[in-house]
């Protein structure tokens, strides 16, 4: 789960990001300046946002098969059998 919160976190972060990289790159550090954030805000939320739902959708489709039933972490033997999940009968 924790993956996922961090996932979602640098998705959203990643627009701030890169504008923050461009704007060093092409006007120096002192062009880079927070109070110039405000014209390009809202988009950068937008973007973030839309990424963030993105992301979403990715790990509802593409993420582990979860259907059945839920049998957690044992010691059999002196071995260690993961958690796994079994197809209901």
């Amino acid at each position: 789960m924790i993956r996922v919160v961090i996932t979602q976190l640098i998705l959203f972060a990643a627009p701030f990001i890169f504008y923050f990289a461009y704007r060093l790159a092409t006007t120096g550090a002192t062009g880079a300046a927070i109070r110039d954030l405000n014209k390009a805000l809202f988009s950068l939320i937008i973007v973030g946002g839309c990424l963030v739902i993105a992301g979403f959708v990715y790990f509802a489709l593409v993420g582990r098969h979860t259907e059945g039933r839920y049998i957690p972490a044992q010691y059999i033997d002196g071995k260690l059998i993961p958690g796994h999940y079994e197809a209901d009968p």
